[in-house]
Order: C-alpha cells, then structure tokens, then sequence
C-alpha cells in the first residue's frame, strides 16, 4: 500500500516537469538561417603600394645635396630617409647647412639645395645666395606641411600664438614667384581613409611628374605660381580649408618658371609608411633624380670649384722666379685643389685642352696675351675694361675665367710676383666679395699700389762733408773743470 502512495507522489511531482518540457521544447532547436556578412573577405581599404626601383635600374648621377638646417626647421630625419636613401642610392652625398655664412661656400660645389618646414625667415644674404645658385643651373626643393607650426607663449599673459611655417619659406619662395598658402586640401568625396588625405591624379609636365598617375599627400597646403607650373593637381572635389572652394591655379606643388626650384605643400608623403602609397615611390626618386641630374654652369661665383676634370695642368711665366715665397703659394694651391679632389700637374707650355690654371705678371707671352685679349682688357699705366672701367694696376691683380668644350681655364695676373702671390691666396680660398666681379672676370686689390711698369728711381742724397778753410780756427771743447 505505501509502495503505491509512492508511485504516485513521484508521478505527481515528475507529471508537470514532463508537461511542461514537452510543452515548451518540442524536440531539438530548428533555428532559422540568419544572413551575416562574408567577413572573411573584408579588406580595409588601403591606398595602392608601389614596388620600389631595383638596384639595376637606379643610374649613378653623383653630386652633393645640401639639407637646411639653420632655420629651426620641423623636421626628423628619420622622416626623410625615403628621400636621403634614394639620393644616396644614386651617388649623391647628403651635407647639413648649420648656418648662413657657411651656405654661400657650400652652394659652390652642391647641385641641390633642401628646406623642410623651416620656421626662422631667410635673410637678404641667403636669399641673394640662393637664387644666384639658382639662376647657375642649381636646384632648389621647399617642403612645407600642415601640421607643421610654431607656438609661441607670452610668459606675462599666457597667451599663445601659432605660426605656421609658411611664413619663413615664403620669403626665400617668393624670388621665385612660388607661394605656400596658409591653408590645408580637403577632399570629403573622395580620400585616403581621411578627408585631408587628398589624391592628386593630373600631374604638369616635368621630370618630376614623369611616369607618375596618381598621388597622395597628407594634409597639405596649396601653392600657387603664376608664372611657373602646378605640378599636383587633383580632383574638383579639391577644395582650400580658406575658401571652401577649388581653384585650378592652386595645387599640392609648384616649379618656377626657370624649372630650378620645386615646392611642395607637404612632407608627411616622405615618411614611412605613406612613401609606398600610390605613386609616391616613384615621385621621391623622381625627386632625388631632379637633385642631382643637373650641373651648375661655373662662373666665377663658383671660385676655387671652377675644374670638372681630376687633373689641372697649372702653367707658370718663364719671368716667375720659383724662389720661396712662390713655392709656399704653389704648395698652398696645390693642397686646395687636392680638398676638391683634382690633382695638379706643372707643365712648361699652356695646353690646348683640359683644365688649366695659368700664372702670370702683366708681362705676359704671346699665348697668354691672346688668351687675356678674349676678355677686352687693356693694360697699361692703368687697367681697362668693359664693365668696370679704368683702374690703377698698381696692386690691382685679375681672375680671369673661360669656360669651353675644351676645358676651363684661370688666368692669374698682377703687376708683381709678390701680388701674384697674394691673389693666389684669393683664388685658393674662393673670396671674391671684396673684389669687383662678373661672371668671368674678378679685378682684386692684392697690393700697396706698386706697379709693373714704374721707373721712377729714387736716390737717397750723399752725405758730403763740409771742408775746412786754412787759417779759420777750429773750435775747440771747453773742458769740464
């Protein structure tokens, strides 16, 4: 009896689960299908990456770059190694301009001269260096940024305020008709994963542009030339952070009209990882290629770095006497041209190719005279030229320069070995700021005015002593009692 009273509480207690189970989960779960994305084919959008040049195709140009910096300029090297490391692929050789004064030297010997965000404005002297070195066939590259400014705080008021670094490249830029608005590029239709990451896919014509079909740069200024070539310029969609609005004569870089000096609104493009978007590669070796492919055209600005070849032949007049104050100049010129890499070879005649160095009084042979008569010069009692007229050739010495297919050649002449020697110094060191100059003729002081061709002969009167007349008393000493 109390076996059935079990059976049943367990059957009462168990019934309801049971129930309760068959009526809520009615066999396995039949869940229905729910669409989810393929995210296994998902990419983040990445601008396109480029392949770098092999070592076989880069060509060996050689040069030297100069890298501004003496103006305070915003900038990591490590952030320009794509640049550096393709100039130096090329044989190029990287220098730093820690200060003005040393720049006008510099720029002798360099083919390109390189600013990036520089935030001290140029002086009148810079500015005078750098567009001569310009206008002799140099090149000139400007790198400007957006997010490149200066803050500067008022200690008394708190106060800060922000300049941006186009104001101190603007003042070189502006010589070469070349602005840098104060402004960024936004793009909020088409962009590289951010509105002020802005394509540029029409490029003006240039080797700098050569092979490339699109660009990116990252928060750039604008630049305009009304006189050169918008060298990036991009899409409608475009726009200037100042205008809200495209402007077709504005772009994200510029060259002057001369085709030497280049702009750019930007320099984030140089850095790892943005050098391998887009065509970026391929501009900064178009870039490091424009820093080097081109020479200077030597004047006499160029001063001791006029010799292309790694031998001068170095000719002395037959009336030079080789006594020691000439051999120490000669050893002197000698170690300068060996600093720039050329040797110097004596010969006994002017030869009639190569580089050539020839030294000389006023007094000079034929082959000489013929060679001094190309520049118009007329020496006499006194010295006439063209450009700057007439002048004592006492302590007056010239530097005289010709450049042919044939060579270069430096004439030396002064009215003394002694001048002679003093203008050597002038040449080996390479300062002709004192000088009266052009580009091929240099007429220095180097003297005290003694000419080659004064006669005049002073003689120091004889001392003649006063005879004794007979019989006239000589006086005598009054002894010291």
């Amino acid at each position: 009896m109390k076996k059935e009273y079990f059976y049943i509480a367990l059957t009462a207690l168990l019934l309801p689960i049971l129930v309760r189970a068959f009526w809520f989960y009615r066999g396995t779960a039949d869940r229905p299908e729910i669409a989810t994305p393929d995210y296994a084919s998902f990419s983040a959008p990445q601008a396109p990456v480029n392949v770098s040049e092999t070592d076989e195709e880069i060509k060996q140009l050689g040069g030297t770059v100069l890298i501004d910096s003496a103006h305070s300029n915003v900038v990591s090297m490590a952030n320009i190694d794509s640049l550096i490391s393709a100039i130096q692929a090329r044989g190029g050789k990287i220098e730093m301009v820690a200060d003005a004064f040393s720049l006008e030297y510099q720029l002798k010997y360099a083919s390109a001269y390189i600013t990036f965000s520089p935030t001290l404005p140029y002086s009148y002297l810079e500015i005078k260096a750098l567009t001569n070195f310009a206008n002799r066939g140099g090149k000139i590259l400007a790198f400007s940024d957006a997010t490149n400014n200066t803050i500067y705080v008022d200690y008394f008021t708190g106060s800060t305020t922000v300049f941006s670094d186009t104001n101190a490249v603007n003042t070189l830029l502006r010589e070469f008709d070349i602005t840098i608005n104060n402004d960024y590029l936004y793009n909020t239709q088409n962009n590289e994963g951010n509105f002020r990451n802005v394509y540029f896919d029409e490029f003006g014509k240039s080797e700098i542009t050569f092979g490339l079909t699109q660009i990116a740069l990252y928060g750039t200024h604008s630049l305009e030339s009304p006189a050169g070539t918008v060298l990036l310029q991009g899409a409608e969609s475009n726009l200037s952070s100042s205008t809200d609005a495209h402007d077709s004569n504005q772009g994200g870089a510029v060259l002057s009209e001369n085709g030497n000096v280049a702009a750019f609104g930007d320099a984030t493009f140089l850095s790892s990882p943005y050098n391998t978007y887009t065509d970026n590669a391929k501009l900064i070796n178009n870039l490091a290629d424009f820093t080097l492919a081109s020479k200077q055209t030597l004047t006499l600005q160029n001063l001791p770095y006029l010799f292309t070849n790694k031998k001068v032949s170095v000719y002395l007049a037959s009336d030079l006497s080789k006594d020691t104050s000439l051999v120490t100049a000669l050893g002197s010129l000698q170690s300068s041209l060996r600093l720039m890499n050329v040797e110097a070879e004596f010969v006994d005649s002017i030869p009639s190719s190569g580089d050539t160095i020839i030294l000389s009084t006023f007094l000079m042979d034929e082959k000489t005279q013929a060679l001094v008569n190309k520049f118009g010069i007329k020496i006499d009692f006194t010295i006439t030229t063209t450009d700057f007229g007439e002048v004592s050739s006492g302590g007056t010495g010239l530097i005289l320069f010709d450049s042919t297919n044939k060579g270069n050649t430096l004439i030396l002449l002064a009215g003394s070995q002694d001048d002679l020697i003093s203008l050597m110094s002038v040449a080996s060191i390479g300062n002709i700021n004192t000088c009266l100059s052009n580009e091929k003729m240099a007429v220095c002081s180097v003297g005290y005015g003694d000419s080659y061709s004064d006669d005049f002969y002073y003689e120091e009167p004889s001392f003649e002593e006063t005879p004794i007349v007979e019989g006239e008393a000589t006086p005598e000493a009054t002894p010291t009692p």
